[in-house]
């Protein structure tokens, strides 16, 4: 007998972005997604990043109390400029959780779709919406800036 047991806890956010796909894309992949990633207020540190299939990637969040977080992982899929695909694992926990990221043309900019997939409890899932909003009104702001 074969049983199969899915997660179906996740979280899906799509976001307009006025930037071609191309430099959405490239935002996810540059050391200066530290500048960008984590909920208002935190400020991240990418300390290890190998954007290739199969590299590493290590994030520090650094929280306005003081104290820091670590979340790192593995890309397992890099589509230019339409689809990423990466583990996601804090340090004080003990499983990843899989994001999946896609980047279309719409509008003379581009839709992004985020999926985060994989958490234990619905607990995970709603914290991690509050940091992935943060995450992507930051992340506007500096495709407008940059």
């Amino acid at each position: 007998m074969t049983i199969t047991v899915e997660n179906p806890i996740k979280l899906e956010l799509t976001r307009h972005f006025a930037a071609p796909p191309e430099r959405v894309f490239q935002a996810w992949l540059e050391k200066s997604w530290g500048d960008w990633v984590g909920p208002h207020g935190v400020k991240g540190e990418v300390t290890v990043l190998e954007p290739r299939v199969g590299g590493h990637y290590e994030i520090i969040m650094h929280v306005p109390d003081g104290s820091t977080l670590t979340v790192g992982g593995v890309y397992k899929e890099i589509i230019p400029p339409s689809r990423i695909v990466m583990s996601w694992k804090w340090s004080r926990e003990d499983t990843d959780t899989t994001i999946t990221l896609t980047f279309k043309p719409a509008g003379g900019g581009t839709d992004l779709t985020l999926r985060h997939e994989g958490f234990a409890a619905a607990e995970r899932r709603d914290s991690h919406n509050n940091g992935w909003t943060g995450s992507l009104d930051k992340l506007e702001a500096y495709l407008r800036a940059s």
